[in-house]
């Protein structure tokens, strides 16, 4: 359980927001505060907004401050939708360690994720995402998460958990139920060949800037099978998003920021949202504190547009398509949603001499590939991760 002792009250004064008068702003339309309110009708709720200032475990020192600076943008934006069930908890209390700090976010995160509420993350700083892990791991169920970042964040964790080796501790914190990890949009001149082979090795998943950019449609299908994304602001180019003491010149154009975070809320499976690393020290007219509160507010209209596909609904009424595999040697079947035209492809694994099979999300490319009697880059890949 966790109580109101956990969070500061939302304390962002109302003449900060430029939509103050306007009864369609967020600002109006956001429940605030943990109350005992909340605690006894938290079925009202959907999405609910914390904000976590640490920072202690980075090296983007000034991170902190970012709840409340994205907060003064995200209530001034209009609401997406007439309804919305959201809170805002206000920001977690910094612990006296950033141990403790760690739990408060794992405490908090099991609390929604059991009441089915969708816990947005404003953080702080990346490293943030190992509790967030850990939450998941409370459940015993398999897991996925996705980053969008311009590292791999594999550095050697050593005896902290940092925002740039995160992705190592969550690895070698002997998780028992994290599948997959998928990375969108990291820089080959930021990323060591040695990350790349773990990650090969790991079965794991890295999609390239320039390939993410070259077609966005390709990181949807990561997205729908998530259940945690993990967005670091570095992640999108400086001239767009310069708050943050590694900023780059290259990256995510700010409209293909938002188009991610409509693709997460989009999922019918993801259930964490979290968006981390905006420093406001070095933000320049609030240009980064803006993107991100639109970022958030794609993610808001994202999960008010869910369409109920799998796994929210069974595939029955689908359209089912057999394609013939010489090379295999058998069929390799694909799904295909009659409402939002959305793939999947069936992956054979055995378990105890049984044949079972896992569905899987994928772009229509991967059933043109198999289509072409090759065998889907996709498919390939689970296939070796689950056998």
């Amino acid at each position: 359980m966790i109580s109101k002792d956990y969070f500061s009250d939302v304390n962002i004064q109302a003449d900060t927001y430029t939509s103050r008068h306007r009864a369609d702003a967020l600002m109006h339309n956001i429940a605030k505060n943990f109350t005992p309110e909340f605690e006894k009708n938290t079925n009202l709720y959907d999405i609910a907004i914390i904000g976590v200032p640490e920072d202690r475990n980075s090296s983007n020192k000034g991170a902190a401050l970012a709840p409340d600076a994205v907060r003064a943008e995200l209530y001034a934006l209009y609401k997406p939708f007439d309804t919305l069930r959201i809170i805002d908890l206000g920001n977690l209390k910094q612990g006296k360690t950033v141990k403790d700090s760690y739990f408060s976010v794992r405490d908090t995160v099991s609390y929604l994720l059991q009441n089915n509420i969708i816990p947005v993350i404003i953080g702080g700083t990346q490293d943030l995402s190992f509790p967030v892990a850990q939450a998941y791991e409370k459940r015993r169920r398999l897991y996925n998460i996705v980053t969008a970042d311009a590292r791999l964040d594999l550095n050697n964790p050593e005896e902290n958990v940092l925002s740039e080796s995160f992705v190592s501790q969550i690895v070698t914190s002997k998780s028992k139920y994290l599948f997959n990890l998928t990375n969108i949009g990291y820089q080959s001149y930021y990323t060591p060949n040695m990350d790349k082979t773990v990650m090969f090795d790991l079965y794991f998943d890295a999609v390239r800037l320039g390939e993410a950019r070259a077609d966005m449609r390709i990181t949807e299908p990561y997205l729908r099978d998530a259940d945690f994304f993990s967005f670091d602001i570095s992640s999108v180019r400086m001239t767009d998003a310069p708050a943050h003491n590694q900023a780059s010149v290259h990256g995510f154009y700010g409209e293909e920021a938002c188009q991610l975070a409509k693709y997460a809320g989009m999922s019918d499976r993801l259930s964490s949202f979290g968006l981390f690393e905006m420093n406001p020290e070095f933000d320049e007219r609030g240009r980064t504190a803006q993107l991100s509160a639109q970022i958030i507010w794609h993610f808001i209209q994202g999960v008010y547009m869910r369409q109920k596909d799998y796994p929210a609904v069974k595939m029955k009424g689908y359209k089912q398509y057999i394609v013939k595999s010489e090379i295999l040697g058998e069929d390799i079947i694909f799904y295909q949603s009659p409402r939002t035209m959305r793939w999947w492809v069936q992956v054979p694994y055995v378990v105890k001499s049984q044949k079972k099979m896992m569905l899987v999300s994928c772009h229509e490319e991967t059933f043109n590939q198999a289509s072409l009697n090759e065998i889907p880059d996709l498919w390939w890949r689970y296939f070796r991760k689950l056998n």
